[in-house]
């Protein structure tokens, strides 16, 4: 009965679909048809992208896994990973990106290498724990701190702001550099600026980093921070000068009428004639005057020839002139490598000068310097050379009467390489010039012989040279001590010898041969007499240090006063420091 029933049931369903079919497909084509594509507005298909396959994790014999990922989040990989093997996995959130892997028959620990290989990731095992994240979290996080150490490098000569600029690639990233502020005032800054708060002794740079990069700082400091060597100068300026000046006049003065009594002339020992008032009597009769006035325009001196009679005067004056100048300057300056050196011996000649505007006046004081100046700077070379930049000059000057300076000069500026030791001309001028000047009575001063009288000469002749020699030295310690004490021992030598020209009878004098006396007597061992002849010494000149020293190495004792003021004898105890036991000698506290 059942089995009737549900064959109907089939019948009827098939029936209905025999009869629906057709008028699906009918309803289709007509949806698909261009009138219903007309009437609907097209659309495109939405891009999707292709969703991650699920990561399959399967364990196959031996104890291995399967792994296979399609554009998946490597954590969601990590994730199966860890709830397969129940491993303690924890996961940074700086753990991003996609991978794809297909992984056969691998153990746990080559699987989760290859995922973390292919995302670029760090894992970090810390106990029955696992953390994962990136490069740069693990850097920060599980790289251990190491113990960094600090430097203070004390600079004797090299400059601490140099020295930070060589240092600083050599510091690391954890690395820390400081230093003192330069001092900025030298020895032209303004005297009102003087002083302040300035850091007064060695430049000082301190170092913070790992001590293998404070060995290599270290070895860079030493290298930079030497003495710097020095160099003397010696300048030689030879400035000569030669003029030879001729000159030949002639003046005369005749008066015909009158002669030179009648009008009260005057003559000065016959060699010039002043010519006084024509008396008004005399103007009745014929009066005829010449005057040449030739001698006027020449050099005064040389010789002078002169005849007066009655109405006639001649003078002739003849002159040659030679001078012959000779400058030499030597100066002499020592100054440290690549240092600017200037030594200045001359004058200052101070002239006003006026700025005028609309509204105001401003008056200010110039100064022209004039003399010897030599400005250079060298520049120490490694095989036996020097450079340098210099500058020498040799000037005279000074102002006019409007008060205008003028000067002349003679100077150059080179830049040179010198062997030390050797001398070279970095400046050498000659010039040579003629004048000839002349002045003539028109016609009469043209007649040959008898035109002399009617003319005046005057030729001047003039050479200048000047030859500029430098000599460089690299000045090493020993040299420049011995070099030091040759000079100071050349001073003590001028100055005994300009005492010694003194008068005899003076009490410098008189005191320096007590002086000497007195060493004599102690030298023979007769110290009373020594003590009289010093005694003489400082009663004539009480400020004669060497007598006074003297006499306190004779009586064994200091010569010293009641200061009498609490601040000079706080200043003497401070100086003087702790005092020795009073049972010690003289001898023994000096």
């Amino acid at each position: 009965m059942r089995s009737g029933s549900s064959d109907r049931t089939r019948i009827t369903v098939l029936a209905v679909l025999l009869l629906v079919g057709p008028l699906l497909a009918t309803v289709s084509a007509a949806v698909d048809s261009p009138l219903a594509a007309a009437s609907q507005p097209a659309l495109d298909p939405p891009e999707v992208a292709p969703a991650p396959e699920e990561p399959v994790v399967t364990r196959v014999p031996g104890g291995r896994i399967d792994l296979h990922v399609r554009r998946l989040d490597v954590a969601s990989a990590l994730i199966q990973l860890r709830r397969l093997e129940r491993r303690n996995i924890v996961i940074s959130p700086s753990v991003t990106g996609t991978i794809s892997l297909d992984l056969y028959g691998v153990t746990f620990e080559e699987a989760l290498d290859a995922v973390l290989r292919s995302a670029n990731l760090v894992a970090h095992q810390d106990g029955a724990f696992t953390y994962v994240c990136s490069q740069a979290e693990a850097t920060e996080r599980f790289t251990p701190r190491r113990a960094v150490a600090s430097r203070v490098f004390k600079l004797s000569y090299a400059n601490a702001d140099e020295v930070m600029k060589l240092l600083q690639p050599l510091l690391s990233k954890d690395g820390k550099l400081s230093a003192t502020i330069a001092t900025q005032k030298g020895v032209h800054a303004d005297k009102e600026a003087a002083g302040g708060n300035d850091y007064a002794a060695s430049d000082i740079v301190v170092v913070v980093d790992y001590p293998e990069n404070i060995e290599r700082m270290q070895a860079v400091v030493a290298g930079v921070d030497v003495r710097p060597r020095q160099v003397l100068i010696e300048a030689t300026i030879l400035a000569a000068t030669l003029m030879d000046d001729n000159s030949l006049g002639v003046d005369f003065t005749a008066l015909c009428g009158v002669d030179f009594k009648a009008i009260g002339a005057t003559s000065t020992a016959g060699q010039s004639v002043t010519l006084g008032d024509v008396p008004a009597g005399q103007l009745d009769r014929s009066t005829t005057s010449a005057v040449t006035q030739f001698t006027n325009g020449l050099p005064q001196g040389g010789l002078r020839v002169g005849y007066l009679k009655n109405g006639i005067g001649v003078f002739v004056q003849a002159l040659e002139q030679v001078t012959d100048t000779v400058v030499l300057a030597n100066p002499k300056v020592m100054v440290l490598n690549k240092q600017r050196g200037e030594v200045m011996v001359g004058r200052r000649d101070g002239y006003r000068t006026t700025i005028t505007t609309e509204t105001t006046t401003i008056e200010n004081v110039q100064f022209l310097e004039t003399g010897t100046k030599l400005v250079f700077r060298p520049f120490i070379g490694n095989d036996g050379y020097v450079r340098l930049e210099v500058h020498p000059e040799d000037s005279t000057g000074g102002l006019t009467e409007a008060g205008l300076p003028f000067e002349e000069t003679a100077e150059v500026t080179t830049n040179i390489v010198v062997k030390d030791g050797a001398t070279i001309v970095i400046g050498g001028l000659f010039r040579d010039s003629t004048r000839v000047r002349r002045g003539q009575v028109p016609l009469l001063g043209e007649i040959p012989g008898l035109g002399a009288a009617f003319r005046r000469t005057r030729d001047e002749a003039l050479k200048q040279e000047v030859i500029i020699l430098l000599t460089p030295h690299v000045v090493d310690d020993p040299a420049q001590d011995k070099h030091s004490q040759e000079l100071l021992q050349d001073a003590e030598r001028l100055r005994v010898g300009l005492r010694q020209g003194l008068q005899w009878h003076g009490r410098e004098r008189l005191a320096q041969s007590y002086y000497r006396a007195a060493t004599n007597h102690l030298r023979a061992g007769h110290r009373t007499l020594a003590l009289w002849e010093v005694d003489a010494a400082i009663g004539l000149q009480p400020t004669f240090l060497d007598a006074i020293r003297l006499r306190e190495r004779i009586l064994e004792k200091e010569m010293t006063e009641p200061a009498g003021s609490a601040i000079k004898d706080l200043v003497l105890k401070r100086i003087r420091g702790p005092q020795p036991p009073a049972s010690a000698s003289q001898e023994d506290r000096s």
